[in-house]
């Protein structure tokens, strides 16, 4: 299906800044029910989520991603939710990496889902970049966090499978808070130290 444009001109903000990246969430569904993100009170078993035949088909998103291509976007992320619950989303990965203009792709993951073969065919789809999020390394602080008792060394396993397929370029995001998780930032630190992943910590709003 075609689509007909009233400008191809740059999108450009008050200070003329022309327009370069796109964030698009392919679901509102995740695995996790981080305490600072989906708490468990909130989003229970009877949280009415998007239902899924509500969705943007992957077609359909790769559509608008193309109308944002054609008008100077150059940099796609991928989010959710949890955007690996998101069946066959290597077909949009490739889609997208298929556009002329786009020249970076990437994903927002809790890392739960990265396994050998799902990492490796993230790569090969055309993903480029990684960024995983990661709020301590003991699991009594981190299956409080994500509350449904999820174990670290699975999103530790997750972050190693995305470096033995090739991902040179993995971000580990951590959101800290005083009463939580402050104490984990140091080993945070001293854990990827030597890795080439990038830690960053967020202050909790």
């Amino acid at each position: 299906m075609s689509t007909t444009l009233l400008t191809e001109e740059p999108i450009v903000d008050g200070l003329a800044r022309p327009f370069r990246d796109l964030r698009i969430s392919v679901t509102d569904r995740c695995n996790f029910r981080c305490v600072y993100c989906m708490p468990r009170e909130v989003f229970g078993p009877g949280y009415a989520f998007v239902p899924r035949e509500e969705l943007l088909t992957l077609e359909e998103i790769a559509r608008i991603v193309g109308v944002f291509a054609v008008i100077g976007m150059r940099k796609v992320r991928i989010t959710g939710g949890e955007p690996l619950i998101r069946r066959n989303l290597e077909h949009l990965i490739e889609m997208i990496e298929a556009m002329d203009g786009v020249e970076d792709i990437s994903l927002t993951t809790n890392g739960s889902m990265l396994s050998q073969s799902r990492a490796v065919n993230l790569k090969r789809a055309g993903l480029k970049r990684l960024t995983v999020s990661l709020d301590a390394l003991d699991d009594a602080t981190f299956k409080r966090i994500n509350d449904v008792d999820y174990p670290v060394s699975r999103v530790l396993d997750g972050i190693e499978n995305a470096r033995a397929a090739g991902f040179s370029d993995i971000k580990v995001n951590t959101v800290v808070r005083r009463d939580l998780n402050q104490h984990a930032v140091l080993d945070l630190v001293k854990h990827f130290r030597h890795t080439g992943c990038i830690v960053r910590f967020i202050e909790y709003m």
